[in-house]
C-alpha cells in the first residue's frame, strides 16, 4: 500500500478549487469576449488579436473543444439575443434588426428564417396572448 505524505497531499489536491486547465480558461475568454462584443464586433480576427493567435488556431481550437467555429459561435450568440428580444421586449423587428448590427430589415428576416424555420414576426406572435 502506498502511503500519502503530508508533503505530497500540500503540494497537490486532487479538487484544488484554484486549478483551471488551460484550455478551459482560453474558452472562457473566448465566450467572454463574443458577449462583451457580439453586438458591434462580427470581424473574427479582432478576436484572434485580442486572444494572440491567428484566425486559424483560434477556429481550430473552437472547433476541437466546441465543436463550431468562432463564426458559428458568434452567430449563435446573436441568434440567441434576436429571440431573447423578441419574447421579452416591444422593439419592432426593424429595431432588433438594428441592434443587432444588421445593416437592412430583409436580411435580418432571411437570417432569422433560416435559423429558425419561421419568421421574426411569426415567431413573435407565438408569444403574444
Amino acid at each position: 500500500m502506498l502511503q500519502e505524505t503530508n508533503t505530497y497531499t500540500e503540494r497537490f489536491r486532487l479538487f484544488d478549487l484554484d486549478y483551471w486547465p488551460p484550455a478551459f480558461k482560453r474558452l472562457k475568454v473566448l465566450q467572454s469576449l463574443i458577449e462583451l462584443d457580439f453586438r458591434y464586433n462580427r470581424d473574427i480576427s479582432v478576436y484572434a488579436v485580442k486572444m494572440d493567435t491567428s484566425i486559424h488556431a483560434l477556429n481550430r481550437f473552437a472547433k476541437a473543444y466546441l465543436g463550431r467555429s468562432v463564426y458559428e459561435l458568434l452567430q449563435d450568440r446573436i441568434y440567441r439575443e434576436a429571440l431573447y428580444l423578441l419574447q421579452y421586449t416591444r422593439h419592432s423587428v426593424k429595431e432588433i434588426s438594428e441592434l443587432l448590427g444588421f445593416s437592412d430589415l430583409p436580411y435580418f428576416s432571411r437570417w432569422f428564417k433560416q435559423r429558425n424555420g419561421e419568421t421574426a414576426k411569426a415567431y413573435r406572435k407565438g408569444f403574444e396572448t
